[in-house]
């Protein structure tokens, strides 16, 4: 072999190794996991980001021992496939697919791209990646959710209004037949069911009312002044504990935690006593067998924030239903027990004064209520 074939070949080999460990720096770069899987869900390559989620499942892994490991098992932790991966329709059709997993891993979404990767030993392989979607699931449900409020919150005001003039006839009349009536007449049960049910019917169109007032797109600082929601929630805490000297509640105990340093927010000190004091009855009303409440408040790491917590060691709220309690009239509640506007009305007000609620909750061992306000220290509390 002559010199000037040896350096042709030393070139090559230096521009291939060159290639391949850019190769290499970009795969890793990716921010997003990463893996080469084969028909057996046996991993064949991997980016460092597949290694960090690895991480949570997998101690002392790293990117080479992530190689012949199962992709389940290295995305989150299972031993069999994940539900809906469309690893063998991909390397079945040699086309690409586009699926979600949800809840694979808990609370989190992601959306996987499948797409073949040919080899040159003909093996069939595919590319996966995986791209967190949680935070835009979470944006785009708050978004339909702002919608759908503000839509409900025009027609209710509507309604109520409508429905208010009848329905105080009807209460007014029944009233005065009962007052007029004997009651051993066959009809007096009768009156009274008519009294009872225009009760009902008035705290659903009050309900509404509330809820039509709801503004959450005007401009918090112009609407609201400067409140201690510390105090706020003290005074929701003495009249919920009000309800606790009923015989059937006195096995309900209600712990504080009360240690925020900086409680001023801009907001409404009544509609932040409401918004406690209906967490607080929820509360109640999810341990029949009684049980503890656990309220706290505190500020976030930041300091930006002030986080009130409402938890409770009642029922829980099965999935399915966790995803609907702030929708108006959605309610688990027998009927005549609730009207399915009290969260809803929450939401509203909270985000009406620039805050958040969000709920978390397992079946058969509690719910946590969650509020976040921005810190207010533009002037004295209210």
């Amino acid at each position: 072999m002559d010199n000037n074939t040896k350096n042709s070949m030393e070139e090559t080999l230096h521009f291939v190794e060159g290639l391949k460990r850019q190769w290499v720096a970009t795969f890793d770069a990716l921010i997003d996991p990463v893996m080469i899987i084969g028909p057996d869900y046996l991993i064949h390559r991997a980016n460092l980001a597949a290694a960090k989620m690895a991480a949570a499942n997998i101690p002392d892994v790293d990117v080479r021992k992530i190689v012949g490991m199962k992709c389940h098992k290295v995305f989150a932790g299972r031993s069999q496939p994940c539900p809906g991966c469309s690893l063998p329709q991909t390397l079945a059709e040699g086309l690409p697919h586009q699926f979600p997993l949800s809840n694979v891993i808990p609370e989190r979404e992601f959306e996987v791209t499948s797409q073949p990767f040919p080899e040159s030993d003909k093996k069939r392989l595919a590319v996966h990646i995986y791209r967190d979607r949680t935070e835009a699931a979470v944006l785009q449900s708050r978004l339909i959710q702002s919608e759908k409020l503000a839509s409900i919150g025009l027609l209710a005001g509507g309604v109520a209004h409508e429905i208010n003039n009848p329905l105080g006839g009807i209460m007014i009349f029944s009233q005065m037949l009962l007052r007029e009536m004997p009651k051993d007449s066959p009809y007096y049960s009768d009156v009274v069911e008519i009294e009872a049910a225009s009760q009902r019917c008035k705290e659903i169109v009050q309900g509404l009312v509330d809820f039509a007032r709801i503004r959450p797109n005007l401009d918090v600082h112009q609407k609201f002044l400067p409140v201690d929601a510390a105090e706020a929630v003290q005074s929701a805490l003495r009249f919920g504990q009000i309800n606790l000297k009923q015989e059937t509640k006195k096995n309900i105990r209600i712990k504080e935690n009360l240690d925020a340093k900086s409680t001023l927010v801009r907001g409404d000190k009544n509609q932040i006593i409401q918004v406690v004091l209906n967490l607080l009855q929820n509360a109640i009303q999810a341990m029949p067998k009684g049980g503890d409440i656990v309220l706290r408040v505190k500020n976030d790491k930041a300091k930006e924030n002030l986080i009130i917590e409402i938890s409770d060691s009642g029922t829980g709220i099965k999935p399915e239903h966790l995803k609907k309690i702030f929708d108006p009239f959605f309610t688990t509640k027998q009927p005549g027990q609730g009207t399915g506007l009290g969260l809803s009305i929450c939401y509203g007000l909270v985000t009406g004064m620039g805050g958040k609620i969000a709920a978390s909750s397992k079946v058969g061992e509690g719910t946590t209520f969650t509020i976040t306000f921005p810190l207010d220290a533009s002037g004295p509390s209210s």
